[in-house]
């Protein structure tokens, strides 16, 4: 199965490809397993044999012997195991653009009829996004994947694994969902639902009563949970709150939106949060939801993709399908003007 994003055309990736060439001059390519290429991509992705091979559809043991014959073609150790992962050599990093260039190449060429069959194809997509949109949209689009296309394996990828552009450029990920913000050229974007926030807060929270909306005061002498990629003590709402001269003290920031819903259920904690998903957690895990004391933009949802992909008929497959999710959960609505986008890099809370 091949997940390689397809080719660019011409300037830097034409370069990439000529140094690829020369690399591999002085062998017979008459005789090069161009095999040997998607191996040796699954490892710089996955840095890992077992998973490379899960990728590609091969064994462990089949990439293994593939590595070693890598090694013996490129007379280096390519990649070496440190604490379970498979760290790539020099070597290794500095064949990796022209490589993955080369197959993207191959693919757009394989690919160029413009056909796609959900039923027959075999392909992986990878999709970045936090846990926010695996909840909210895995599972209607893992049903689809079922029925429509069995072959096909979607892997949803942390959104902290690098920024939007570069994994896009790179072909590292197929998708992006994030909030949306403005990308430069060559980055596309598509607005799928938007968002507004919620406070939650433990259903037996002693402090809070049963009003709708919490008290501002008390909002800003309680400790909060921030949701953070970075581990940052700062969001937007404390712009907010600095544009009315309060402040707040964020006692916990975590990366994951399930683990900020575990610890505000089972502490004193607060914290601002989307309201689709605060709506599925609240009563499984106990939580109340206050509107915020402090106007707050609404967030708007996006999906990012490379224009290389604007008209290759299985990402433009999988783009439908993941705004048909959005349609079908009645998430889609109309996007929040521009001015109320986030601007910074620390989002939802």
């Amino acid at each position: 199965m091949w997940c390689f994003a397809t080719g660019l055309p011409g300037g830097a990736a034409e370069w990439k490809s000529q140094v690829y060439m020369a690399t591999i001059g002085p062998m017979n390519f008459a005789s090069f397993d161009l095999n040997l290429l998607r191996v040796f991509h699954a490892l710089m992705n996955e840095r890992h044999v077992t998973r490379a091979g899960q990728r590609i559809g091969l064994s462990q043991p089949a990439v293994s012997a593939a590595l070693n014959r890598l090694r013996a073609i490129f007379d280096d150790n390519l990649f070496i195991r440190d604490a379970g992962v498979m760290m790539p050599t020099p070597r290794a990093i500095a064949l990796a653009e022209p490589i993955a260039d080369a197959l993207r190449r191959v693919e757009h060429a394989l690919g160029s009829t413009g056909r796609f069959e959900p039923a027959a194809a075999e392909r992986d997509f990878r999709i970045m996004g936090i846990d926010y949109f695996s909840y909210l949209l895995a599972p209607a689009l893992a049903a689809i994947q079922q029925n429509a296309a069995p072959g096909i394996a979607v892997r949803f990828v942390d959104a902290a694994t690098g920024p939007i552009a570069r994994l896009l450029e790179e072909g590292r990920v197929d998708l992006a969902l994030d909030a949306m913000e403005e990308q430069a050229d060559p980055i596309r974007s598509q607005f799928l639902f938007s968002d507004h926030y919620v406070v939650i807060a433990a259903v037996d929270h002693p402090d809070i009563g049963r009003e709708a909306a919490l008290d501002l005061d008390l909002y800003c002498r309680l400790t909060h949970v921030l949701h953070s990629y970075s581990g940052a003590t700062v969001g937007n709402v404390d712009a907010a709150l600095a544009a009315i001269n309060r402040s707040r003290h964020v006692g916990v920031s975590l990366p994951h939106f399930f683990s900020i819903a575990q610890v505000v259920a089972q502490s004193r904690m607060i914290a601002t949060y989307p309201e689709r998903l605060a709506a599925k957690l609240a009563p499984g895990l106990g939580l109340r939801l206050s509107r915020p004391p402090v106007p707050l933009a609404p967030i708007a949802l996006a999906m990012y993709w490379h224009r290389r992909n604007d008209a290759e008929a299985g990402h433009l497959w999988l783009r439908e399908r993941l705004m048909g999710v959005a349609k079908q959960s009645e998430f889609l609505s109309a996007p929040p003007e521009k001015a109320a986008l986030s601007a910074s890099g620390v989002r939802f809370g």
